[in-house]
């Protein structure tokens, strides 16, 4: 009989793949944060704790040209929200304290932590 027997199929084969799938992820690093400074060297606004130190500041007085030199110890960031200011034309010293929220200077010379 033909046909009856062996079988004369060969055998299915099995292929295999291996997908390799690579991801790039780029992330930016937060750059290290600077220390309060002891020194305020301009007009503006400093916040305590984050870009001055508290403590006991100096400075020489009024700036070139100005009247007077004025200061605030502040709750909030708002310059009219003062804990205590003080204006003169000759040397000042201010204690700030770490509950202040800032410190605003306008029209002085440099402010140096003593």
């Amino acid at each position: 009989m033909a046909g009856c027997g062996g079988s004369s199929q060969t055998p299915a084969s099995t292929v295999t793949s291996t997908v390799q799938i690579t991801r790039t992820v780029t992330a930016t690093a937060t750059p290290p944060a600077t220390a309060p400074k002891t020194i305020m060297e301009t007009d503006g606004m400093y916040r305590v704790g984050i870009d001055i130190e508290p403590g006991t500041y100096r400075s020489g007085g009024k700036s070139e040209d100005t009247a007077d030199c004025f200061w605030a110890r502040l709750n909030s960031l708002n310059e009219n929200d003062a804990i205590a200011n003080g204006m003169s034309a000759g040397p000042q010293e201010v204690t700030v304290k770490a509950s202040d929220r800032a410190f605003y200077t306008h029209h002085c010379q440099a402010w140096r932590k003593v």
